[in-house]
């Protein structure tokens, strides 16, 4: 916020000669004594001279101006001042070589005090009036609002001054005056011009004759003494005499006045040094002036000043002058080193780096000075690529470190090296690349307002080294992009020969990373921070190929970071047989498959970001190895889901997973034949519930080959379902069937000499009542499953009883009517559960058997089975339930 303007109240004394030490009094006359800019006093600068003692006392000498003026001063904080006073500037006084003056004097103007005595004054001076007009001064002045001296600053009111300004005085001295009466005013100055003209030939007569007569009375004296003293000395020479005394007198005039001489010797050469002093004091205060503007940081004008010497002084061959230049030019080499010095001083803001290639620019003399601008950009070059490098070692130095120290090879390493490196990436390259584009469009001087010449000058200086500054910035890139690929994608810097020791040891020169899992959350933070440098470094206007490799990087990141994703989704999967507690909800099914869809609708949402393809950014899926790998990385994805469903059921039991499932269970144990009917429950939730859901999302996200994904996944599923019925038939149906040929012939029974059936025979009770066993069984965990099992129950029952009635050698009457009331037993029982096969199977058992010979037998077989289905009717009623296959 700028101060107060300064005010001027006061100056004592008010009026005084040229060179009079002041005192000026006043109001914000400057906050210290770098804030006091100028000091005018009557129009003249006085600042040279002017001692800042607060912000309101300045001591001061005055300057050449007379008349009266104002006294204005400028600070850097207030601005230009305003003065309440007046100031009268006098003419110097005349003074002789042995006047005493307060002030120093120009002495060249001597005037022998002994004419001075007989002349008359001029008749011009300031109390007189050369229009011979007599006024009051109170009336005819100017009024003291009109600020003279600003409106003719080199002149003066003075009409014996040759700066005089007529203007200046008529209106300080005749501002009321009428028109009339300066024309009278005038006639009278031509009437005595023409007077002094006529009279000026008797009038310099009149003034010189009383110095003539003086000379002949001295004159006339000498020779009437020397005629006296002539005739008293015996004719002897007087001239002898005359030639003593006045030696004598020489001497002793010289004795009198050798003082005074030497000091009029002195003060001409003192004179004659302030002269050339004044007049090249830039000069002779430039170094000290050099030192005081470093230490301010005013390096614009050290560099101006330093111009301004060298295009005066530069061919000099004053001695002097050549020796005051030399110590300039000492200091300017030593500001010129220290500049460099700075420059080179990374890293620098880019305003602080053009301001100083500016300044050397500036310095420049000649064209073989160098290419300040250029060397800047190559020393920023080199050292972006070495802050590169160092970063890498760090980072590498510490993922060293935690591989040798740390069991899981799981780090963040490679995120905190990546997201320095792009820190620096994108500080250093955007301005790496802005002062290039300064320097080679010559904005670096345009802003500045320099001449176009200049600017032209330094364009074509660019133009030099434009192909090379494409290489620079093409290497940076590069480097940046494979050192990232050292760290993440070591296998893809592909392009080196291992049998060439250059391009092995290129290749290490990016860093050989130890082997370490990083997690797919990580990649995918670091293909964020990656297409953060691309938009950063596409708003730079480059060419297209130069980024290209960065777009490939990315591109390879994210195919790195789908793949970490998915894998570590299977890894979860997998792990799932940790969590498996084998309870039952009501759709019969446990937590697994729904865990199962949980992670994968999870990984949809994680891949939607690294799948999007930002910009000019290609698909993830173009590459055809990329196609490949996602699709085995999806197949993987589901059958790692198989494959923990397959480990639950047979796995080893002294297998880690199991073990572990051991120790988590918290439900009571499952038998083998529950957790296949649960297994079974869950993939038929899975093919039905799940992937019908999840492999749309893959087909919206453009995954490729998901038909062949899904008819893999659900011909997996398919096998381990047979497999786990299988086995479940083995250990639950098989058992069941093989109990029926020892229970039909229990007891000794016999085919051929059976008794007249009674009843079924306890065979096909206990049949039945397994059957319902394994319902209750199944039922009690998933209802869906129960037509299949007891179908195939039921079919394999049937394929038992016809083997066993087509291996009976021979039956009785009795018999044959005892096996046909079984077998209807049988299948009237399991009717719900009948299918053709096994409705089949029964008839061709039932053929095997002689038909019912009489009435009697018909009516016998209806009534036993009556009776058995009274009995039985708790066992028909659990069969006849009507199942559906809905969960």
């Amino acid at each position: 916020m700028p101060g107060l303007a300064p005010t001027v109240t006061g100056v004592s004394p008010k009026e005084a000669s040229p060179l009079t030490k002041i005192t000026i009094r006043g109001e914000n006359l400057g906050k210290s004594k770098h804030d006091l800019l100028k000091v005018y006093i009557c129009g003249q600068d006085c600042t040279l001279t002017a001692e800042w003692q607060s912000s309101s006392k300045i001591i001061c000498r005055t300057g050449q101006g007379m008349g009266k003026g104002d006294i204005i001063v400028v600070t850097k904080s207030g601005g230009k001042g305003t003065c309440t006073v007046g100031f009268t500037g006098l003419k110097a006084a005349d003074v002789g070589p042995l006047t005493v003056s307060p002030v120093w004097v120009d002495e060249t103007q001597y005037i022998d005090q002994r004419l001075e005595r007989n002349q008359k004054a001029s008749n011009l001076s300031l109390r007189s009036d050369p229009l011979g007009i007599l006024s009051d001064d109170s009336t005819s002045k100017a009024p003291s609002n009109m600020n003279l001296s600003e409106m003719y600053p080199n002149g003066s009111p003075d009409p014996t001054d040759e700066n005089f300004v007529p203007a200046w005085f008529l209106i300080q001295r005749h501002f009321t005056t009428s028109f009339k009466q300066l024309k009278e005013g005038h006639t009278y100055m031509k009437r005595k011009a023409t007077r002094n003209t006529n009279n000026a030939p008797l009038s310099h007569v009149k003034d010189s004759l009383p110095v003539f007569f003086e000379v002949q009375d001295m004159l006339s004296t000498v020779h009437h003494r020397m005629m006296k003293d002539e005739a008293g000395r015996d004719n002897s020479k007087i001239t002898s005499d005359l030639q003593q005394y006045l030696e004598d007198a020489s001497t002793n005039a010289e004795n009198l006045f050798t003082t005074v001489l030497r000091s009029k010797d002195r003060a001409d050469s003192i004179r004659n040094t302030l002269r050339v002093l004044q007049r090249f004091k830039f000069l002779f205060h430039l170094p000290l002036n050099i030192e005081r503007n470093i230490a301010k940081g005013d390096y614009g004008v050290v560099i101006n000043d330093y111009i301004k010497a060298r295009s005066l002084f530069a061919d000099t061959e004053v001695p002097v002058f050549k020796r005051v230049y030399g110590e300039v030019a000492q200091r300017m080499q030593a500001f010129h080193a220290n500049l460099l010095d700075e420059l080179n001083q990374l890293p620098l803001p880019l305003s602080r780096q053009k301001t100083l290639i500016r300044f050397l620019l500036e310095l420049r003399d000649g064209n073989n000075d160098g290419d300040p601008a250029w060397n800047c950009l190559d020393n920023q070059h080199r050292w972006i690529q070495d802050q590169m490098n160092k970063c890498k070692d760090k980072y590498l130095d510490m993922a060293k470190a935690n591989a040798a120290n740390t069991a899981a090879k799981t780090s963040n390493v490679p995120q905190l090296f990546l997201a320095e490196l792009s820190s620096l990436a994108m500080t250093q390259i955007p301005e790496h690349w802005h002062l290039w584009v300064d320097y080679s469009t010559g904005v670096i001087l345009s802003e500045t307002g320099e001449k176009s010449k200049d600017v032209e000058k330094l364009k074509a200086m660019a133009s030099k080294h434009s192909k090379q500054m494409k290489n620079l910035l093409r290497d940076t890139i590069i480097l940046f992009v494979n050192l990232l690929r050292a760290a993440f994608l070591p296998g893809t810097l592909s392009n080196f020969d291992d049998s060439n020791e250059e391009d092995v040891e290129e290749r290490n020169s990016y860093g050989l990373w130890p082997e370490m899992h990083v997690p797919a959350k990580i990649l995918a933070d670091c293909v964020g921070v990656a297409r953060n440098i691309l938009n950063a470094l596409s708003k730079l206007e480059l060419k297209e190929h130069t980024l290209k490799c960065l777009s490939d990087l990315i591109l390879d990141m994210r195919v790195l970071c789908l793949s970490s994703f998915m894998r570590e989704a299977s890894a979860e999967i997998a792990n799932l047989v940790r969590a498996e507690s084998w309870q039952v909800d009501r759709t019969g099914i446990t937590p697994l498959p729904t865990d199962f869809k949980f992670l994968l609708e999870r990984l949809m949402i994680t891949l939607s970001d690294a799948l999007q393809s930002r910009g000019s950014e290609m698909g993830i899926f173009t590459r055809d190895a990329v196609q490949n790998r996602v699709h085995e990385l999806t197949t993987e994805l589901f059958a790692s889901f198989t494959s923990t469903l397959d480990c639950l059921v047979f796995g080893k039991e002294d297998s880690p997973e199991l073990a572990a499932l051991t120790k988590k269970q918290t439900v009571e144990e499952r038998s083998m034949q529950e957790k296949i009917v649960i297994s079974m429950s869950n993939i038929r939730y899975i093919k039905e519930r799940v992937v019908p859901v999840i492999l749309p999302k893959f087909v919206d996200l453009e995954f490729p080959q998901m038909q062949l994904t899904q008819e893999k996944s659900e011909q997996a599923l398919a096998d381990l379902d047979e497999r786990l019925f299988a086995a479940y038939m083995e250990q639950r149906i098989e058992p069941l069937c093989g109990k029926l040929e020892p229970g039909m012939y229990s007891g000794y029974f016999s085919w051929s000499t059976c008794l007249r059936p009674t009843d079924v025979r306890p065979y096909v009770n206990a049949i039945l009542t397994g059957i319902i066993t394994i319902y209750a069984e199944v039922y009690a965990i998933c209802p869906g499953l129960v037509r299949r099992i007891i179908e195939e129950c039921v079919k394999s029952v049937a394929d038992e009883l016809l083997r066993l009635m087509q291996c009976v050698q021979k039956f009785s009457s009795n018999g044959a009517l005892q096996a046909r009331v079984d077998i209807m037993a049988l299948q009237t029982a399991t009717k719900n559960y009948a299918t053709v096969d096994s409705n089949k199977t029964f008839e061709d058992a039932c053929s095997a058997l002689s038909n019912l010979a009489s009435s009697a037998e018909k009516n016998l077989a209806e009534d036993i089975l009556n009776r058995f289905k009274a009995k039985m009717i708790f066992h028909f009623k659990c069969l006849d339930a009507i199942i559906t296959n809905d969960f």
